[in-house]
Formats: structure tokens, sequence, C-alpha cells
């Protein structure tokens, strides 16, 4: 159900407002009821019934019919009845109220009022003799104005023919009966359920005891005031094939870059894929990668990361970086370069650069990228093995250590705080790709 407007012009603040559903065009103008405003449909609907039992009552007093005009079948209409009945019967069987001024007024500040009080608990009257007289006796309700709900056999034979016609399809479940205030027995009878209150929880860390998660105190609002999310501090990944160099059919010395089709990655055979870790910090870290020689699975692919340890600088703004360089030469330069020949020269320079052990491929300010080289596994074309036994993902267990400012409480005394060493070590899988199936391998006993 979607809440949609009839304003002509399509404003999306202005009204009348209807429910409709999408899947079947049903919608409340079908029962003729529209909202003034899109929140509070609950409340809205109950207001509306509300009033066409009034105008239903008016109606049947202009009529003469005392039947129709006192009758109103919803359960809660019953309820207050019965309850304003009650009232009327309590109030008139004690007319005088011991707590009641002769003004009109309630008075609980005097001594005679703290004596009535006490007297009602203690079952004696003035001057400590007990009340032995007995309250007159209430009678019941007469009509339906008064709360008195009388079977009406007419009401079960209208539920059988409903049954007939609709079936099972049109009664409703135990699900929507569960949710509903007076569980109705047909589909026809149910009411928009008010949304229920969730309640809003902090999280606090079961290490340090600091709060991770606390959102505002406002019912209405759904924002955090604490919220502190372990990816926010963890160098986000990123994989991607290395550039292959491949020699030109036209010349042999001249090479052009290709990238390894990671939808079909060629078995027996080093590929080579760079490794990005951004680091989100406002510190400095070190990092330690380390993976399995070979990955767990049906098959066994070997995998080798070259550069296991590097640093990687803080997440600094761009400008503090250029003024911590030094002088920027302002000269204009008599070579200009466009966006399109420095990537050139950068793809030219990935193709021709080779990968070393122990060396970082390229580092930039908050990031650095290692190679990561990859020798898959044969799988035979004729395989029925388990659900995706072709794809090729690599366990990684990454290590971060880092030095931060020590958090000193509000309002303590003494020195600023130091720093201290903090490390972080978690398991990542990385999806790589899939590898390419190798028709007539010969199987060894």
């Amino acid at each position: 159900m979607a809440i949609n407007t009839l304003d002509p012009e399509g404003s999306p603040v202005a009204g009348p407002w209807i429910l409709a559903c999408d899947y079947c065009r049903w919608s409340t103008l079908d029962m003729g009821v529209q909202f003034d405003k899109p929140a509070h449909i609950h409340e809205q609907i109950t207001k509306t019934l509300a009033e066409r039992a009034k105008s239903k009552q008016s109606a049947g007093v202009l009529e003469g019919k005392p039947e129709v005009a006192s009758s109103d079948d919803r359960p809660d209409a019953v309820f207050a009845a019965l309850k304003k009945f009650t009232s009327s019967q309590i109030a008139s069987a004690s007319s005088t109220n011991p707590l009641m001024t002769p003004g009109g007024s309630y008075n609980y500040d005097s001594p005679s009022s703290l004596a009535r009080i006490m007297s009602l608990y203690t079952g004696q009257g003035s001057y400590g003799k007990k009340n032995t007289s007995k309250s007159a006796p209430m009678r019941g309700s007469a009509d339906a104005s008064e709360g008195l709900q009388v079977i009406n056999p007419a009401v079960d034979v209208e539920a059988v023919r409903k049954l007939r016609e609709q079936g099972f399809t049109g009664t409703s479940s135990i699900e929507q009966r569960s949710t509903q205030r007076h569980p109705p027995h047909f589909v026809d009878d149910l009411l928009p359920v008010p949304t229920r209150l969730v309640t809003k929880r902090s999280k606090r860390c079961g290490t340090c005891r600091h709060i991770l998660v606390k959102p505002e105190a406002k019912v209405a609002s759904t924002r955090y005031r604490i919220r502190l999310i372990a990816v926010n501090y963890i160098p986000t990944m990123s994989l991607k094939a290395l550039q292959i160099p491949r020699p030109t059919t036209t010349s042999p010395t001249s090479v052009t870059p290709s990238m390894a089709d990671l939808n079909a990655l060629s078995p027996l055979k080093a590929i080579q894929f760079l490794l990005t870790l951004k680091n989100p910090l406002f510190d400095p870290i070190k990092v330690t990668l380390a993976t399995p020689t070979h990955t767990p699975g049906s098959f066994s692919h070997k995998v080798t990361i070259l550069c296991p340890q590097f640093d990687i600088g803080a997440n600094t703004d761009a400008w503090d970086e250029a003024l911590a360089g030094g002088e920027i030469d302002l000269k204009p330069s008599s070579k200009i370069l466009s966006t399109g020949n420095i990537t050139n020269a950068k793809s030219e320079n990935e193709v021709t650069r080779v990968a070393e052990a122990g060396k970082v491929w390229d580092k930039g300010r908050n990031w650095a990228t290692v190679v990561v080289e990859v020798v898959c596994a044969a799988i035979d074309e004729k395989s029925e093995g388990e659900q995706d036994e072709d794809l090729l993902e690599i366990p990684i267990f990454v290590r971060v250590e880092y030095e931060t400012d020590v958090e000193k409480d509000e309002g303590g005394g003494g020195e600023k705080g130091g720093r201290e060493k903090i490390e972080l070590a978690y398991w990542t899988v990385l999806g790589v790709g899939k590898v390419a199936r190798m028709s007539g391998m010969i199987h060894s006993v």
C-alpha cells in the first residue's frame, strides 16, 4: 500500500490523500475514505469510522428508528458506552463525594480531606464508628446506548454467506489477526495497523567500554549521536588485474597492454594483480598481509604477496601534503601534458615495469598498492563438483598497527594524554574471478 495524493498538479505536499495498491489497483476511494495528511493513517481511519457511526445515529433519530440511532457495532464504541453507563451508575449510587468541597473542587490538603481518605480505607465513618450502611444496588445496561450487545443470529448467517462466496482466501490469517486490536474474521474488516515503537539501544565495546552506537533520544528521529562503524576504521581494499605487455602484429618491438579476463582466468599460468589499500584514519599505519600458500577448497590455487609489509600515510588534506613538501614551482612548463597523455604515460609505465619482491608497486598520500601473484589450478571441463567451484577467492589476514593520541576525560586534571599503540587484526576474503576450465585433461591415478 502506498500513500498517493489527489492533487491534479501532483504536488507532494498538497492533499487530500488516499491509500492505493499498485498490484490490484484498489484504493480507499472505493470505500469513500480520504485523508487530510499522509501521516497518522490509523488515527484518521478511527476518526472517520466514529464520524460515520455518529451520522448513522443522527439519521436514525431523524427517521424515528431508535434501534438504528442507538446501535454501534464497533467494539470501541460498545466499550465506551458501557463505561459511560457504569460511571453514571457509580456516581448516582454515591451522590456525595467525600473528597469534593462545597465549591465543587477537590481539596487534598485540608485535614478533613485526609480524614475522609482514611475513612475510605478503614471503612469507618465519622467519630470512629464503622459504616454499616449498604450501597444501593446498580442495575445493568438495558439497551445499546448503555453498552448492551444482544446476540444477533443474522450476523452468523451473513458470516456463513461471505464464507461461501469468498472461500478461505477471504478469511484473515492468524498473523493478520494477531496484529489487530479486535481480531476480525474476514479480510474486508482488517484495519491499518499503527507503526510499532522500536526501542533505541546504545552499544559499547566489550573491551574498552567505549560507546560505539548511540541514537538520538527523539522518537521521530532516525539519526545517531555516535556511530562508530568498523568499516570507517579499517583500510579499504580493491583488486584489479595488472596489464600484461604483448607484442603487436605490425611491429615485434612495440608492445600493447592487455588485461586478463576475470571471467576466464588462464590456469597453470602466473597472473599478477594490483591490491590497493586506502587508509581512512588520520594517523599513518603499518600494514602486514598474510595469506595461505594454497587457497582452501576443491582446487588449491597458489597465491603469493610480493610485499607483505608496508606503511601507508595518514588521511590528511591534499593541501597539507603540498605545503609539507616544500615550495612548489609555479613557473609555466614548456611542455604541456593533457589528461589523456598523462593516462597513456601511466599505462605505458605499468606495462614496462616489472614487479619486484619486497617493494611497493605504487604509493600515494594515504594509499599503497602491492602486487599479488596467483597461479590458478587446472579444472577439468567435465568436472561436476560443488557449485561455483571455479571461483577464485583469496583469504587474507590483515594486521594494522598505528599510534594515536590518548583520549582524556573531560574535566580531568594533570598532563595531556600521550600516544598509545593500537593493533587491529582480521580476516577478509577477496573475490577475484572465475578460472577457465580445460578440456581433455589426463587424470593421474
